[in-house]
């Protein structure tokens, strides 16, 4: 897989056209300042030696240049500053399309502050690397190699007085650059830890205040501010460092310069035109200069970020699985899912096993449950079911084929799902139902909404189905949101349904509402349930008990009583 600094290379080459001519306009500035210098030089030898200078001569040939000149600096900022737009929509898009192909494993892992970082203050890093270091450093180059050569047809010693700075320089800028990018990498990491802050902040607004979380919320963000700000004061400082020092080291090479360039007219060598012209063009070439070497600080400190992006490109996309795709052949003779010694862990190393050899069998038409103690892996049941992560060891079967042989997303069109965290888009209530089925016509999704019980609430809105549920709808209630989601279940008619206690968090009469939604989207489905309230699957045809990452009991409701076990236990104390 190609990394990120590949995907920017591959970008950057494809529109190389637009790069290039801004290269040529950069040489046709530099050769019309050249030219006007010599222009002006020749104007100011005639004027010295008495000799007429005439208006159309010198003049309207300089005026011509500068309305060239004009004309091809718009060219060459309009050129830069589409290859850098491009540059950053391609990488843009093939970073977002790259991003949600990545396993769900590399989400948790780096949390959401480090990948909304990436996304947002280091793209913005390659903007600045694209939109000005690059041109800035094009500009540069161009500049010093076209002074250069005018400059040494003057007098070739002028340029070696004016390089002897270099050496100096190629060093202090090495030690500084490793530096700034050194507080850039733990800059970065501090902006990581804000991002996530705020996130947390935002999506717990409701508990921070009720638990009057405002003073360590506030404490947490001003520790990581306060080293935000150390680490940018640093950074400033070195900067303002390196400034001092590129201007102190330029500055003795160029009065050098100019001492000797004034030794030569006393001597005759030069004319005094041509000083005019050598201080027109040294004004030119000191920032150049000095700006090619002193480049590798912005380069390096951008370095962090790309290298942050090209992090994300290297990550292996999730895998897509096998050939098996379209929907299942239902058949009453093999078991919709079936688990043989099943095994795994979230660590790579698997030191710390979730599941641990776990077997389950789960017949077409049936009403499944697991249930057992918080942290056990009943949800880790569902992520594996849908191909969320690979299992560590062991055989999963989904419909009769083994799940490596499933295309992964046909796999995951078997599972329709309505857990007690409802996932809602920013967007319309029509849009969120419509998730369940790509081209859903309106009146399917109606249709959905009824057998939902949500249809009578969404009609008494006044935008009705185009009404906006905002952020993760926080306009809904708990209840009006778990019916959103069945409806959304409806539309999709997959042949398994995902229950991960839908009701838990919901007052009684939406219970009601969502057992009797529920109840409709079942049937004719194989139905898996996660429950915390045993009371809430007493008729499931199967129950497993889970603790410790294995199965310690299976049987209906009556048989588990009777064995007095894990289950009776916990259907005692409710």
């Amino acid at each position: 897989m190609d990394g990120g600094n590949g995907k920017m290379v591959k970008a950057g080459l494809r529109n190389g056209y637009m790069l290039l001519f801004f290269v040529i306009c950069s040489f046709i500035l530099n050769a019309i300042v050249i030219a006007g210098n010599d222009l002006i030089a020749g104007a100011t030898d005639s004027m010295l030696a008495g000799q007429p200078v005439y208006f159309k001569e010198y003049m309207i040939p300089l005026l011509c240049m500068v309305i060239t000149g004009a004309v091809v600096a718009y060219l060459k900022s309009i050129s830069g500053s589409q290859y850098s737009a491009v540059i950053q929509r391609e990488v843009r898009i093939s970073l977002g399309k790259h991003l949600v192909k990545l396993p769900f494993s590399y989400f948790d892992e780096k949390g959401t502050g480090s990948i909304m970082t990436r996304l947002m203050s280091d793209m913005e890093e390659m903007k600045r690397f694209f939109s000005e270091i690059l041109p800035e450093l094009l500009v540069n180059i161009v500049t010093v190699l076209t002074a250069t050569v005018y400059l040494a047809e003057m007098d070739v010693r002028l340029i070696l007085l004016l390089f002897a700075c270099y050496p100096v320089m190629l060093v202090v800028a090495d030690k500084l650059s490793k530096k700034l990018a050194s507080l850039a990498k733990k800059l970065r990491s501090y902006m990581d830890e804000r991002t996530e802050l705020a996130y947390d902040a935002i999506q717990g607004m409701v508990v921070g205040r009720s638990y009057n979380l405002y003073e360590w919320h506030k404490q947490k963000m001003d520790t990581v501010i306060d080293n935000m700000v150390a680490q940018a004061c640093k950074s400033t400082r070195i900067s303002s460092l390196a400034w001092t020092l590129r201007n102190l080291i330029t500055t003795i090479p160029v009065i050098i310069c100019y001492i000797f360039a004034l030794y030569e007219v006393r001597q005759g060598q030069i004319t005094v035109g041509q000083l005019v012209a050598f201080t027109v063009i040294l004004s030119r070439i000191l920032y150049p200069i000095s700006g090619i070497v002193f480049c590798a600080n912005d380069i390096r400190e951008v370095g962090v970020s790309l290298k942050r992006i090209q992090e994300i490109y290297e990550q292996q996309e999730e895998k897509a699985g096998g050939h098996i795709e379209g929907k299942p052949e239902n058949s009453e003779n093999i078991p919709v899912i079936e688990w043989q010694d099943v095994r795994f862990a979230y660590d790579d190393r698997g030191e710390h096993p979730v599941l641990k050899g776990m077997s389950f069998s789960i017949e077409t038409g049936k009403q499944t449950a697991f249930v057992g103690g918080s942290g056990e892996g009943k949800t880790t049941i569902f992520k594996l079911l849908c191909g969320f992560y690979e299992k560590g060891a062991g055989e999963y079967k989904l419909f009769g084929h083994a799940f490596e042989d499933w295309k992964l997303e046909a796999a995951r069109n078997c599972f329709s799902e309505v857990s007690q965290n409802v996932f809602l888009l920013p967007d319309t209530i029509r849009q969120n139902v419509a998730c369940g089925k790509e081209n859903a016509t309106d009146e399917e999704i109606i249709q959905a909404c009824k057998n939902a019980n949500i249809h009578d609430f969404i009609i008494e809105l006044p935008e009705g189905y185009g009404t906006l549920v905002g952020e993760r709808g926080v306009r809904l209630s708990g209840g009006q949101r778990q019916r959103i989601s069945i409806a959304r279940a409806f539309l999709k008619d997959a042949p398994i349904l995902l229950l991960d206690e839908p009701t838990a968090s919901v007052d009684t009469e939406s219970e009601e509402k969502i057992q009797e939604a529920i109840d409709r989207v079942a049937k004719g489905k194989t139905m898996i349930i996660i429950a915390h309230r045993l009371s809430t699957i007493k008729n499931s045809h199967k129950i497993y008990v889970v603790n410790g990452g294995r199965i310690v009991e299976a049987g209906c409701h009556e048989e588990l009583m009777e064995k007095q076990g894990f289950y009776a236990k916990m259907y005692a104390k409710g």
